[in-house]
């Protein structure tokens, strides 16, 4: 069984919209997958209340209590465990990092969030667990070019040890017509742009962090 947190100490960059959907991902890839809401807003466990499917599963709970999840996770045959973790929490963030076999640092490409990000890549560093930065919101490319902001980020980044993923992922209004009712957009627009940016943000992590 794998684990993968996301963890940003910074609100706002969008991890419980890309946990949600990395796990419906993995589960269409034909994995067991749980999905755990640590965050105290409930937002995950609120779209999979509004979903009314078991599948990928969810539980609630707080980052310290990691260690007895996910032993009730591999007794149930779980093989990823996707965990969405709450904002300035650095006890809670660290027990889940702690916990994991892997970490996603998601950001957004402007200037404020890009500063902020120097706490949780240090937090994952002094843990030596391996991680990758995602970025996440960002405008659409255009003609397959990256806009000239994502760019910038990405080489504001590479201050950072920790590598950038290669897939950015767009801000897209079908993530928030997906949510609505419990769907992730590859249920909503299976062929659409969202969707093939999602499965391409699968594909990279599970191999670059050999989920």
């Amino acid at each position: 069984m794998k684990t993968l947190s996301l963890i940003a100490q910074k609100g706002g960059t969008g991890k419980t919209t890309l946990a949600i959907h990395l796990a419906v991902q993995a589960q269409r890839d034909g994995l067991e997958v749980l999905l755990v809401d640590t965050d105290p807003q409930g937002s995950a466990g609120a779209w999979w209340q509004r979903r009314g499917a078991e599948e990928p599963a969810l539980v609630q709970g707080s980052g310290t209590e990691m260690a007895g999840i996910l032993a009730a996770a591999g007794a149930r045959g779980f093989e990823l465990v996707i965990v969405d973790t709450a904002p300035h929490s650095s006890e809670q963030s660290h027990a889940c990092a702690r916990a994991s076999d892997a970490v996603l640092i998601p950001t957004r490409p402007a200037i404020l969030d890009l500063d902020a990000i120097g706490a949780t890549t240090a937090l994952v560093a002094d843990l030596s667990v391996p991680a990758e930065i995602v970025l996440n919101a960002c405008p659409p490319p255009t003609r397959a070019q990256e806009p000239r902001i994502v760019a910038e980020a990405r080489e504001a980044l590479s201050a950072y040890a920790v590598p950038v993923c290669p897939v950015a992922v767009s801000h897209r209004v079908a993530y928030s017509h997906a949510l609505i009712d419990g769907r992730a957009v590859v249920e909503l627009e299976a062929k659409g742009k969202a969707a093939a940016e999602i499965d391409a943000l699968w594909r990279t992590l599970r191999e670059r962090v050999a989920l």
